[in-house]
This record gives structure tokens, C-alpha cells and sequence, in this order.
């Protein structure tokens, strides 16, 4: 294979160079011995390109590799082809690129091949000369041909890219490298793919987007509180206040213009907005600090909590929590995300291990656990105030754009059981995050211009749900791998939902560049049905059959379709309440999923997660057919031949009866669906020569009806 030498020390560099190694010898070494030779390489420079998307630089005879394989040169984990760079993404290509599109080797994105990274999702670059790696200034140049290059990425992976095999003459590593140190850190939002991409974009209606009066009108009568609350039309056009929404939720009691009034005293002027409400008639609202220390400021402000006063059943005075004091901060979270990330991105090895030895210490030092549970907790006292006091609460944070969209999401997740449906979780991002203004562009660094505001806030939050569902594993529709996905989409630079810091931001590009950009809740943009039912828990699915097979609750009959089961039922939804979540040390975990995927040393094979997922979806479809069987007995008619289908991904066949279809003759490792063996894309496989485990479905062959009646089959035949 092709790897990095370990980690230097004092006197030893961290890069080994493969000058010595004879060209066809690579070649034919990193792609095996019935694949390309040096001639086809220039053949190679297509790639599979978006509307709008164009070619800018391409070199051939590019060799790329991993120092985290843990393999030998005749392993082959290198691979060797052409590098090509467009105005949206690094592309490798190779002879085998398109093999991910027949067969099933994990997720599969319809936009990012396996082997592309997407300019938005590089981090930092970085030059290898003589042995030694130097960091690259975004927007600058190099003038001479280049060694080898290493992207870091924003979902932790790094990629190595050597061009010993090039021509010198062309200069042809020269042009892959201000090509992406160009396009890859723009300096105007414009510049960004996502608007020059020329593709028919339709509006997308899945979820309410909380741009119109409608969108919040039937929040409010979803809450039943549409009596003391009222949605203020005082903001069109933006003619006040740049940071919120034109349409937003008020007191009733509060006109317009006192809003007006009272806009100016407030930090980026967010007056208090209304984010939920309980059944108590409770409230949740969010909203800056005051921008000035003076008695008017004050004054503006107790007419402010006086309103909100107004809207509790009791009249009861609100609780204002300071949660910018209590959280860690902006700067805080990227202190801590950086030590993260050197954390999960060792270079070789040798540092793998080295880390390995201390990985729980530098983990602790990085506080970012801390910071994650800290986020719990505070939710968890907000949720104490509402459900048990019953005191309204607002929460309060300079500028209400980061910690705010933090707090107020978990509080609502674990109180409102419609938030941990996918649609209704989506919504509640779309409304707290997008709509309402938290930054996304400028923490997600796609400018260089804004790098000292970048901060993973998102990445903070999304955490903090995966700590949720791992407590209440069976309380949301959605999986780990969603989340992950989730991420892994804001930095792709395609989607409006993560490319402006506010809706007045939003607005104004999108208006003065003409364009539609993509949300990314319409997800079959990306994925097909197969890889969407990734994102679906079967523990969430099967806790639904078990709620409507309770005694006294209408059985939905047969004709009418399976799909109305599968889909969101509103009978567990009413009859589940408040996740008590432990926020204790011992029970805040690592995401290894979002984390560590990329390091092939780091995961299991044939076990972890994605083992257990395997068990969930067949018990889930097992409980689901069974329960179908035994209604039928009930009703005394024909049991049904075919089994039900449920959707989600490891299912049974009709074709191979107690195989999962998506198990067949893989193995899987506990990074699936995501890389794990050291590629720059994502497969989740592990090679099955090195394999020595026993295949995952061997251990539920016979544990279907359907297996078992063809048990029974081969059982009599043989008698």
C-alpha cells in the first residue's frame, strides 16, 4: 500500500517520499493485475459532473493513499488515477469509480461519488516538500510543481495525493493546487457551486419552511395557544429587523410598534420570540441580551417579560435564563472542535496508536463531552421549570443565534414527542435554526473572509440528540446515520438550509443572483429509497405496532395498506410523554459513528452499531408479520403468502428467504454505511480476504417465519 511514515520525531520527517519506487511498479500495485496501465490514466479525466458544474484543472498518474491501513505495500490499499478538480469538488477517478453505482458498498450520494470530496468540505491544505508538511494559505498560490498535497477535512478525514507520477513539465500539480486553494475558500457566497449549478430545482413542500403566516399559524394550532400568542407581520421586507424572520411569534398584548420601539435595546435587536408551548399553556421563548446597561433598556425590557406575563393560564411572572453563562461559549466550542479533530485524525499509525495509549486523557482534554453534557443539562433544568413549575421560561444569549437554537431544540425534543418524528425534527430545525437566524454560514467557515467566526455549533447540538437516542434508543424515527448524513450535508455548499446566516441574508443573494438552491429535506436529491431507509429506527417502528396492539385501540385493517402503520401514529404519539434524561458523566458517551469512520484501525469488523441495527430491523418486521398472522387467525381468514414489507434496510427476500438481501456475502464494519478501509469515499465494508469472522447473517439464517417454514421443508424432505 501506499501510506505515510510514522509521525516524525525529533530528527524524522512525517512524510515518506516514493521517489525510488518505479512508476509501473505502483500502477499496477495500486489497482491490481488486471487493471489500467500508465497509457489509460489520461483516459480517465471524466467524472461524473452536475448541471453547471465544469472542469478546471486534471492531472493523470495521481497516486492516493492512507497511513491509517495498517497494511503493506502488497496489500494494494493504495489506489492510482487521475485527480480532477471542478468548480464543486476533488474528484479521483479510476478504473473502478463506477462500480459503487451496480453494486452496494454503502451509502451512495446521487451528487458525491465515493471518491469526490466537495471544495466546501475542505478544512485546510497542506504541502509536503522534501519530507515535511506545510499548511497552505487559503486564496494564495504556489509557484512550482509539488510533491504531494493532504486535505483535511470537515468530517474528519484526511486524503493523500501524491504526484511523483506526473509530469514536471506539464505543471500539472501545480494547477490542481491553486485550483483548490482558489475555489475551495471563496471570498464571496456568490462564488460557491451552489449558484452556478444549473439544475431544475422545484419548491420543496415536505415541511412547513416558517416563511409564511400559515407555516406558524398552524404551529400555534398544533400547540393550542393560538389565544395568547400572535404573529407579528411588523418585520416585512425586513424594513426592522435584519436578523429575524419577516413573520415570527409574539405576546398578543404587544403591538407592532412597541416592538419597534423596543428593537434597538437588544443585541442584533432580537426582541423575545416565542419558540413552543406545553399543553399547560406553558411557554418557551428565546431571546439577546440587552445591548445597553441603561434604566430605558430596562424599562423596554420588563415591558418585555411583562407581556409574557400575560400569556401564562396562572399569570405567573417568567423565569429569564442566562445560558450564555452557563454553556460554553462560541470560542469555546471551536477550542474544543479543534482539539477533537487532532484527536480523530491522526496521520499514521504509529500516532494511532501512540494515541491510542492515551486517547481517554486527550479526550477529556479536548472538554467537548464537557460541553455536550453541559448543553444537557441546561436543557434538562429549562424542561424541570416548564413541566414541573410551570414557570415560562426565556432563554437568553447574546445575539440568540447559537446557544439559544441549542437549548431550545433539546428542551422542545424532550418534552414534545412530534420533534422526534424525522418530518417533525426537520421542522424544528428549519424554525429554530434556519428561519430564526443562527449563522450557519459564518460557523461553518465557507468563506475565508468569516474565519474567525467559524464554530461547529451545529455539529455541538446534533451530539447532543445522538446522546438522546442513545438513552431512548426506541423514541425517534431517525438513526445515527442520520445525523451523520445530516452533517456531512452542510458541507457540501449546495443546500440554502446552511449557506446564509439569516432569512434577510438568504433573501438578498438569492434574489440578486437570480438562482433556486436545493433544501436539503428533499432528500431523494441525494439518495435513493434504499440508502433514505438508512435514516429510519426500526425500534421506533416496532415500539408504534406494539402501541396500536394494545387492548381498546382500533386495529388498522389489512386492505387498507401497511403503510399507514409504518408511517407516523399518532396513538403512541399522544400516549408518550417527557424523556427523564440522565445527564450524568457515565452516561454522556463518544459518537464513534461521526467521529472516527475514517480510521479503519478504529472500527470493528462484523460488529458495533451497525450489527445491532441488522437485529432491529428483522425483529421489527418479524413482530410486524407476526402480528399480521395473528390478526388473520382472528378474523378467520387466509393468512397472507407474502410477507409485509417494511421499508426498512436489512429486510428478507422472497427470492432467499431468511437472508437479508442487503447482508448477502458482505461483511460490515462498525463504520457502516461509511468508509472502512481507508478510502477517500465510503464504503463500510471491510475486504473480505482479510476477513476471519463469521458473516453476519449466519446468525439470523433461520430466524424468520419464513426461514423457519423452509427449515421445516428441508426437515421433512430429508425424511
Amino acid at each position: 500500500m501506499f501510506t505515510l511514515s510514522d509521525k516524525k520525531k525529533k530528527n524524522r520527517t512525517s512524510f515518506k517520499s516514493y521517489v525510488d519506487i518505479q512508476p509501473d511498479h505502483l500502477i499496477g500495485l495500486a489497482v491490481g493485475a488486471d487493471s489500467f496501465n500508465s497509457k489509460d490514466l489520461d483516459g480517465l479525466h471524466e467524472t461524473r459532473l452536475l448541471p453547471g458544474e465544469l472542469v478546471i484543472a486534471k492531472a493523470p498518474c495521481v497516486l492516493r493513499f492512507n497511513a491509517l491501513t495498517g497494511q503493506d505495500h502488497e496489500c494494494g490499499s493504495g489506489a492510482t488515477g487521475a485527480l480532477v478538480v471542478t468548480n464543486f469538488k476533488v474528484s479521483f477517478v479510476t478504473s473502478t469509480t463506477d462500480d459503487w453505482q451496480t453494486v452496494y458498498q454503502g451509502q451512495r450520494n446521487r451528487m458525491i461519488g465515493p471518491d469526490d470530496i466537495t471544495l466546501t468540505n475542505i478544512e485546510s491544505v497542506s504541502q509536503v516538500v522534501n519530507g515535511k508538511s506545510r499548511q497552505l494559505t487559503a486564496g494564495s498560490s504556489v509557484a512550482s510543481s509539488i510533491e504531494a498535497i493532504q486535505l483535511y477535512c470537515k468530517d474528519f478525514r484526511i486524503v493523500t495525493f501524491s504526484f511523483r507520477l506526473c509530469r514536471k513539465k506539464d505543471n500539472q500539480s501545480r494547477a490542481i493546487v491553486n485550483t483548490i486553494l482558489h475555489h475551495a475558500f471563496p471570498a464571496h457566497a456568490n462564488l460557491l457551486f451552489g449558484f452556478e449549478m444549473r439544475r431544475r430545482i422545484t419548491a420543496f413542500t415536505g415541511i412547513p419552511l416558517y416563511r409564511t403566516t400559515k407555516d406558524w399559524d398552524y404551529e400555534l394550532r398544533r400547540l393550542h395557544c393560538s389565544s395568547h400568542w400572535r404573529i407579528s407581520l411588523g418585520n416585512e421586507n425586513f424594513a426592522v429587523l435584519e436578523n429575524l424572520p419577516e413573520v415570527f411569534v409574539v405576546p398578543a398584548s404587544l403591538s407592532d410598534n412597541q416592538l419597534r420601539k423596543a428593537a434597538p435595546f437588544f443585541i442584533n435587536k432580537r426582541i423575545p420570540i416565542w419558540s413552543w408551548s406545553s399543553v399547560d399553556g406553558v411557554s418557551l421563548l428565546r431571546m439577546s441580551t440587552l445591548q445597553i446597561d441603561t434604566p430605558e433598556a430596562h424599562s423596554q425590557l420588563a415591558s418585555m417579560l411583562y407581556a409574557i406575563t400575560l400569556t401564562h393560564p396562572h399569570l405567573k411572572e417568567p423565569h429569564l435564563l442566562e445560558v450564555h453563562k452557563v454553556c460554553p461559549s462560541v470560542s469555546d466550542i471551536q477550542n474544543s472542535y479543534s482539539k477533537l479533530r487532532e484527536m480523530c485524525m491522526p496521520e499514521s499509525e504509529k500516532q494511532f496508536w501512540q494515541q491510542d495509549e492515551r486517547l481517554l486523557g486527550m479526550l477529556e482534554a479536548t472538554q467537548w463531552l464537557g460541553h455536550v453534557r453541559t448543553c444537557l443539562a441546561t436543557a434538562v433544568d429549562v424542561c424541570k421549570l416548564i413541566s414541573m413549575k410551570k414557570t415560562t421560561t426565556v432563554i437568553q444569549e447574546p445575539g440568540d443565534s447559537d446557544l439559544n437554537c441549542i437549548v431550545s431544540c433539546l428542551v422542545q425534543l424532550i418534552l414534545d414527542s412530534s420533534t422526534r418524528h424525522l418530518s417533525g425534527f426537520q421542522a424544528l430545525i428549519q424554525r429554530e435554526w434556519v428561519t430564526l437566524g443562527h449563522p450557519f454560514f459564518s460557523r461553518l467557515g465557507h468563506l475565508r473572509s468569516r474565519e474567525e467566526l467559524q464554530a461547529p455549533v451545529f455539529l455541538l447540538f446534533l451530539d447532543c440528540v445522538w446522546q438522546l437516542a442513545q438513552q431512548f434508543p426506541s423514541a425517534f424515527e431517525f438513526t445515527e446515520t442520520y445525523l451523520t448524513t445530516l452533517w456531512d450535508s452542510t458541507h457540501t455548499g449546495l443546500f440554502e438550509t446552511f449557506l446564509f446566516d439569516s432569512e434577510y441574508e438568504r433573501q438578498k443573494i438569492v434574489s440578486s443572483s437570480n438562482v433556486k438552491l436545493m433544501s436539503v429535506w428533499d432528500w431523494s436529491q441525494q439518495f435513493s429509497n434504499e440508502d433514505i431507509s438508512l435514516f429510519k429506527n426500526p425500534l421506533y417502528l416496532l415500539r408504534e405496532e406494539l402501541e396500536l396492539a394494545k387492548p381498546g385501540l382500533k386495529t388498522i385493517p389489512d386492505d387498507a395498506g401497511k403503510a399507514a402503520i409504518l408511517s407516523l401514529s399518532s396513538v403512541w404519539r399522544k400516549s408518550s410523554g417527557i424523556l427523564y434524561l440522565d445527564v450524568s458523566a457515565a452516561s454522556i458517551k463518544f459518537w464513534k459513528q461521526c467521529y472516527l469512520r475514517w480510521i479503519p484501525l478504529a472500527n470493528i469488523v462484523g460488529g458495533g452499531s451497525p450489527s445491532s441495527y441488522l437485529q432491529h430491523c428483522i425483529l421489527a418486521e418479524e413482530v410486524i408479520n407476526l402480528r399480521q398472522q395473528i390478526e388473520s387467525m382472528k378474523a378467520d381468514s387466509v393468512p397472507r403468502r407474502t410477507r409485509i414489507r417494511t421499508n426498512l434496510f436489512f429486510s428478507y427476500t422472497s427470492t432467499k428467504p431468511g437472508m437479508p438481501a442487503a447482508t448477502a456475502n458482505n461483511f460490515r464494519t462498525s463504520a457502516f454505511p461509511f468508509s472502512s478501509n481507508g478510502s477517500a469515499g465510503g464504503s463500510g465494508y471491510f475486504d473480505r480476504k482479510a476477513a476471519s469472522c463469521v458473516p453476519l447473517h449466519t446468525y439470523v439464517k433461520h430466524s424468520s417465519l419464513v426461514s423457519m417454514e423452509v427449515l421445516e421443508d428441508d426437515l421433512s424432505e430429508s425424511f
